[in-house]
C-alpha cells in the first residue's frame, strides 16, 4: 500500500527538480518540522478514541455437569468470561475488570493466542457474576438425553430453557449424516441431511435453530464416521449446549454489565458468536 503512494509522490515531485534550488530554505525547514511533528503524533497518540473504538468480542461460557440418563438436567459448575481482541490489548483490558483479579490460583485470568482472533483472554468469574435466566428454576439451563443407538450413531434430545438455539458437538467422531426435528407435536416431520463427501471428516458441530419460542425440544439422529471397525468400538465423546443473549426472553449476564461498566470508553463490546452465553454439558457413551 505504501510503495505505490511513495512512487506516485515521487513522480508528482519529479518535474519540480530543476527548480528546487530556487526554493527558499525556510520552506525546507517548515516541511521538516511538519514531518517530525506528524511522525511523533503517529507514534505517541492512541489509535482508539470514543469516536473510533476498538471492537472487543465478549463471550460467557457456562460449564455444566455431564449429562447422563440419571442426570438429564445438568447443574452449573463454573462460568468463564472470554474477551477476544487484537494482539497487545488483552492483558491490559482484562486487568480493568475486577472479576479477572478475583482468583489467585490456576483459574485466574489467562491470555493466549487464538485461531481467528490474535488474543483470547478468559477467566472464571465469582458466583456473584454467574448468569441466570429470569423466571427459570435455579441452575436450570437445559434438559438433554443422549443415547447411543449403534456403533456409530446417536440420538440426542435437547431442550433449552427460554432459548431457540442449541448445539451438538461430537469431538471424537465426525458427522456423516443427520436428521433433525423440533418436537412440538408427535406429527412433526424429520429433515434429513447428508454431509458433502469433501467435508465428511471436518464436521463436528450441529447447530439447531427453532422458528418460534413455543418449541419445546430438539431431536436429532446422527450417523458418525467411525473410520474403521476399531473406531466403531471407541467411546463417543462430545457435548450439548444452548445459547442465550441479553434483553427480553434472554439471560441476565452480570459479567457483561461489568464489562460495560469498567472497560474504557474507547472499547466497543460485541458478541463473539451466535450468543453471548453458551451453557454446555459433556457426554461420553
Amino acid at each position: 500500500m505504501y510503495a505505490p503512494i511513495s512512487l506516485l509522490s515521487f513522480l508528482i515531485l519529479l518535474p519540480l527538480a530543476p527548480f528546487v534550488h530556487k526554493v527558499h530554505h525556510v520552506l525546507t525547514v517548515v516541511i521538516l518540522l511538519v514531518f517530525v511533528s506528524s511522525t511523533a503524533y503517529a507514534w505517541i497518540a492512541t489509535p482508539f478514541t470514543s469516536s473510533s473504538r476498538l471492537k472487543v468480542f465478549f463471550a460467557h461460557q457456562v460449564e455444566l455437569t455431564n449429562v447422563s440418563a440419571t442426570t438429564p438436567s445438568p447443574q452449573l459448575t463454573r462460568a468463564v468470561t472470554q474477551l477476544n481482541l487484537i494482539e497487545g490489548y488483552g492483558p491490559r483490558l482484562a486487568a480493568t475488570l475486577p472479576s479477572s483479579q478475583h482468583y489467585s490460583d490456576d483459574s485466574s485470568e489467562k491470555c493466549e493466542a487464538g485461531e481467528l482472533i490474535p488474543t483470547i483472554c478468559e477467566w472464571a468469574v465469582p458466583p456473584a457474576l454467574h448468569p441466570s435466566i429470569p423466571g427459570a428454576k435455579e441452575d436450570s439451563w437445559l434438559v438433554a438425553n443422549v443415547t447411543r443407538r449403534g456403533p456409530a450413531s446417536l440420538r440426542v434430545e435437547i431442550e433449552g430453557v427460554q432459548t431457540r438455539a442449541c448445539r451438538i458437538y461430537v469431538n471424537s467422531h465426525s458427522i456423516k449424516r443427520y436428521r433433525a426435528r423440533t418436537i412440538e407435536s408427535p406429527q412433526m416431520e424429520w429433515s434429513t441431511f447428508d454431509v458433502p463427501a469433501s467435508k465428511e471428516r471436518d464436521i463436528h458441530l450441529l447447530a439447531l435453530w427453532a422458528r418460534s419460542w413455543d418449541t419445546k425440544k430438539f431431536q436429532a439422529d446422527l450417523e458418525l464416521d467411525a473410520g474403521n471397525e476399531e473406531g466403531a468400538e471407541e467411546p463417543i465423546a462430545g457435548r450439548v449446549s444452548c445459547l442465550w443473549n441479553d434483553g427480553p426472553r434472554g439471560a441476565l449476564i452480570p459479567a457483561l454489565e461489568e464489562a460495560r461498566a469498567f472497560l474504557p470508553e474507547w472499547v466497543a463490546i460485541s458478541k463473539a458468536g451466535s450468543g453471548l452465553v453458551e451453557a454446555s454439558s459433556g457426554f461420553v457413551l
